[in-house]
């Protein structure tokens, strides 16, 4: 049985979807789900939408961190809308900061708040997420490597085409991260050693970006959002990637596996660039990039 092709969506191809906290029972949301949004949510375990505002696919908590973990899914007796329960990694579902969209009540012809907000939605809202941060991080490296060479700094060193084989070093610590994910390579913890060997992975496949000149930062973001955003199996989008002889067709599943492989692990993508980003901050040789992008 096929829940997405069981269900009998409206004229516009929607269901309606009701979200509820697993633990609270407290009803935090009401969307629009049409089948890709069904079928991307049971086969990843998060919650998808349809934006009928923007017209167009929606993983719930993207712009927010605020992403929701399936627990469970129940269509009504007539399989025209769902109930999904999930469990939340940050307070707030809604985009006003506060916990459920249903925070106001009735009262004597008013609407009054129930509660106060969770989190700041301006502050939230105008934060980088994952994809403009990459794109940050890549201009970072490009600039870099478009500087006279650096004896001192290795990366430099790596972008002038000295020390090992990039694509090498790419494979060599996906067998890290992979190891990881698997319970067989153990550092300090299962979080910590994710996000550790997801960012050897992403400074490596930077580096490798960078050198093929040919695929643009916006590219490399969108394929990273769409690995973390989808249900391929980072193993899987990663052998894909290295038996296939189209450069730019790698590069562009390296980035997707990359997103998998944040899923896989419990953590967002932003986490893991907003690292290495902190890294290049605290070299002195990077201040002029630094500078610049904050008067651009």
């Amino acid at each position: 049985m096929s829940l997405p092709d069981e269900l009998h969506y409206d004229d516009a191809g929607l269901v309606p979807a009701v979200l509820q906290d697993q633990d609270t029972r407290e009803v935090l949301t009401l969307a629009y789900m049409d089948r890709s949004a069904v079928q991307r949510t049971l086969e990843s375990g998060l919650v998808h939408f349809w934006s009928r505002s923007r017209q167009q696919p929606w993983l719930k908590g993207e712009s927010s961190g605020r992403v929701q973990h399936v627990v469970a899914v129940r269509p009504d007796c007539e399989s025209n809308s769902l109930l999904v329960l999930v469990r939340q990694e940050m307070p707030g579902a809604c985009h006003t900061g506060h916990g459920s969209c249903f925070y106001r009540q009735l009262e004597g012809g008013q609407l009054v708040e129930l509660s106060s907000p969770l989190f700041d939605p301006i502050q939230v809202y105008r934060r980088a997420g994952a994809q403009d941060l990459l794109k940050e991080l890549l201009g970072a490296y490009s600039w870099l490597g478009s500087q006279e060479l650096l004896p001192q700094s290795g990366t430099s060193r790596a972008l002038h085409g000295e020390g090992p084989d990039l694509l090498s070093r790419v494979r060599d610590e996906w067998g890290e991260l992979v190891g990881v994910l698997e319970g067989t390579h153990v550092h300090e913890g299962f979080e910590h050693d994710v996000l550790l060997e997801a960012y050897q992975v992403l400074y490596w496949t930077c580096l490798y970006h960078v050198t093929l000149h040919s695929v643009s930062p916006e590219q490399a973001a969108a394929a990273l959002s769409r690995g973390y955003g989808g249900a391929d199996e980072p193993c899987a989008l990663l052998s894909e990637a290295l038996h296939t002889d189209e450069p730019n067709e790698r590069l562009k599943l390296l980035w997707a596996a990359l997103g998998a492989g944040c899923r896989e692990g419990g953590i967002r993508p932003e986490r893991v660039v907003r690292k290495d980003l902190d890294e290049l901050r605290g070299r002195e040789y990077m201040a002029p990039y630094f500078a610049g992008a904050a008067s651009r």
